[in-house]
């Protein structure tokens, strides 16, 4: 699991504590629950130095009914849009790093009785390898008037 959906576990976890699924979800899982699959991404090009991947999360919401499902995934959502669509970025440790993932789009649903889906999605910029070269040390001119 990378950094970026720990820090988006956590913060559901602030604004909804339940019991938190990450491998797959047992036959007689808790209820209410989160469900986090692992995200899907695409990159694209970014910058001369970088590259951007879009990832996408669906995270399913366990809840005892649909309408209670779907009433707590839209506030989960809220919570975030009312924070500018940011969500902190935490260290392995739990520690706040500074920087935020700006969530570009959230959207809820009902998937099936009792479950809910809020799908998230957003971009993180990676920098290409650098080749090693030795750098230019000494330059000679020489340079005369014709």
């Amino acid at each position: 699991m990378n950094q970026e959906v720990g820090s988006i576990m956590s913060c559901f976890y602030q604004l909804f504590p339940c019991r938190v699924y990450t491998k797959e979800v047992p036959e007689n899982f808790a209820i209410p629950s989160l469900y986090f699959p692992e995200p899907f991404s695409f990159d694209s090009n970014d910058t001369t130095s970088t590259f951007k991947k879009t990832y996408n999360l669906s995270v399913k919401l366990f809840h005892k009914d649909s309408q209670k499902a779907s009433d707590e995934a839209e506030r989960i959502a809220d919570a975030i849009r009312t924070k500018r669509n940011l969500i902190p970025l935490l260290k392995p440790d739990g520690a706040e790093t500074g920087d935020y993932i700006r969530i570009s789009r959230i959207e809820t649903r009902v998937a099936d009785s009792g479950v809910a889906i809020i799908q998230l999605t957003w971009d993180s910029r990676y920098y290409y390898e650098k080749e090693q070269y030795t750098p230019l040390q000494d330059v000679g001119v020489d340079s005369g008037v014709k």
